[in-house]
């Protein structure tokens, strides 16, 4: 081994001796033009002349560095597979069971309450639209009686309001061009 390092550092020696006599470019401080033909057979010669135990290590590197992505993986899967294994008990236990059945019954009492609004709702629409409809009509009522008294007219009974299911009643005309609606 030794002399394995001894030979290596003569080719070195070498290598730095091409590069000293190696003639400068000019105007390019630092720059130099070697013979590309010795300093690839010098290379070469390193290289032949490395220890088997560089190429070894190197070996060594590769393999442990598919031992450490090999245990990144496994260790990603067990992590993965007791996520999988927590859920699934998550999900067997009485507390979550629980839980399920009273959101389930918060939902069906929310949806009665809608129907009971809805239903609220219509009904508190009928009894207004109710009230309304005898207002005009007590209104109508009045308005007839105070023309009879003002102008001796004969007091007409209104025709009932029309509907959705009845169309309106012809408008008639009262002599002076003028037509009377029930609006």
């Amino acid at each position: 081994m030794r002399e394995d390092m001894e030979y290596i550092g003569g080719v070195l020696d070498e290598l730095e001796a091409v590069l000293q006599d190696a003639s400068g470019v000019p105007m390019r401080k630092g720059r130099a033009m070697v013979d590309r033909a010795d300093l690839l057979g010098t290379l070469d010669e390193l290289r032949g002349t490395m220890p088997r135990e560089l190429s070894e290590a190197e070996a060594i590197r590769r393999e442990y560095a598919a031992i450490v992505a090999g245990a990144k993986e496994e260790a990603r899967r067990i992590i993965e597979d007791a996520h999988q294994r927590a859920e699934a008990s998550v999900l067997d236990t009485e507390l979550y069971r629980r839980s399920q059945r009273r959101a389930a019954e918060g939902i069906d009492r929310a949806e009665r309450y809608a129907l009971e609004i809805q239903g609220g709702s219509e009904v508190y629409q009928e009894r207004v639209m109710g009230q309304l409809e005898g207002w005009f009509e007590d209104s109508l009522t009045s308005v007839g009686e105070s023309r009879q008294e003002l102008g001796n007219s004969p007091v007409r009974k209104s025709p009932p309001m029309p509907t959705a299911e009845t169309p309106p009643p012809a408008a008639e005309e009262n002599g002076r061009g003028w037509r009377a609606s029930s609006a």
